[in-house]
């Protein structure tokens, strides 16, 4: 992945000039749907656009979205008193288990992928695995470097009598940058076309999602306190005899909350995931999020993401950082059940670099 930095070179009349278009150069690629990690342009008959995010701002920021959001696709807002009293209405009738609750055979049958599961006998392990975790996952973020990479994505989307002819199957240059700040975990992912131009996502007959590198989040020391944590045991991956760890956040404290936007209507949801440690690194391997329980307000039925990640090294700061290899995300929105992947190569540095040319009065 050694590849040579993608930069951008600006020349301004002066030093004044510069520091005004680059900063509005950055406004504009980092805000519509930068702060997002997922976007989900969802389909309707007559156009209209619903949003999804997994990883979402603070519960707290939610109010003023609207004022630093894309207008079209961005209106999330706080919970009403009527979605709250819809939600009651629905919690009293049963909330479901997280994964973190439910029996080996209960977690075997909702995540297939723990069929071979060695269950653990106690949790006495948990707390130091969450502390090895967090380490390296603070190291990723302290030590991130702003990245771009060619992604592929393949959307589909199945209705009640076919699959939709109308997909993404495209290819665009993602990038990742750090936000300036004392949370490091808030990065800033986009999307731009093959000149650099920020790629405005369009709904054109398939969802689209985005934005899978900041999704270690919830095991970052700062954030574990948001979840519940269980030790389920151990499992064979690439070779290893991983650590399998599941979480579930707590609605009442949790910070990076997901929201969701469809047909005018917004709601907040809350995320559950299994995590496949390294048991030497303690790297994240495997990182797969759910949704704790459908969302009725806006009829979001389910939404599952695995991420699988790799170690990608970078010859020019001689960094090697662990970053999204493929993801795939299915859910159903609506009556609409949509399947995407997404494919990354090419990592390389994504640098801005800045030249003067001044002029004589």
């Amino acid at each position: 992945m050694g590849r040579d930095a993608l930069s951008i070179r600006t020349c301004g009349l002066s030093r004044n000039l510069l520091r005004s278009a680059l900063l509005a150069v950055l406004m504009l690629a980092t805000n519509p749907g930068a702060a997002w990690p997922y976007l989900l342009p969802a389909i309707e008959p007559h156009g209209r656009v619903g949003v999804f995010t997994s990883v979402g701002r603070d519960q707290s920021e939610f109010a003023d979205r609207r004022v630093r959001t894309h207008k079209v696709l961005f209106h999330p807002a706080p919970r009403s008193p009527q979605q709250l009293a819809a939600q009651s209405g629905a919690e009293s009738q049963g909330v479901p288990k997280t994964f973190v609750d439910m029996t080996p055979a209960e977690l075997a049958k909702q995540v297939p992928e723990l069929k071979h599961l060695d269950p653990a006998g106690s949790q006495d392990m948990l707390p130091q695995i969450l502390a090895r975790v967090g380490t390296t996952v603070v190291d990723f973020y302290d030590n991130f470097s702003n990245t771009t990479c060619t992604e592929h994505i393949i959307s589909t989307v199945d209705t009640p009598l076919k699959t939709l002819e109308a997909h993404y199957n495209v290819k665009f240059n993602y990038v990742a940058l750090a936000k300036r700040g004392a949370d490091k975990t808030r990065l800033q992912e986009f999307r731009t076309d093959s000149k650099g131009g920020l790629v405005q996502l369009q709904s054109q007959g398939a969802p689209v999602t985005t934005g899978f590198v900041a999704m270690t989040v919830h095991f970052h020391p700062d954030y574990q306190r948001d979840s519940r944590f269980r030790y389920l045991g151990r499992e064979m991956m690439e070779a290893k005899n991983t650590h399998v760890v599941a979480f579930a956040q707590r609605p009442e404290v949790a910070r990076h909350v997901g929201g969701v936007e469809f047909e005018h209507k917004t709601a907040i949801v809350f995320l559950q995931g299994v995590a496949w440690i390294d048991p030497v690194s303690f790297q994240i391997l495997r990182l797969r999020t759910d949704i704790q329980r459908p969302e009725l307000n806006v009829d979001l039925r389910g939404e599952t993401t695995q991420v699988e990640y790799s170690e990608m090294t970078f010859k020019q700061s001689g960094k090697t950082l662990r970053l999204p290899r493929e993801v795939t995300v299915s859910g159903q929105l609506s009556k609409y059940v949509f399947h995407n992947r997404h494919s990354y190569s090419d990592y390389r540095l994504f640098v801005v670099q800045t030249e003067e040319n001044q002029k004589n009065p």
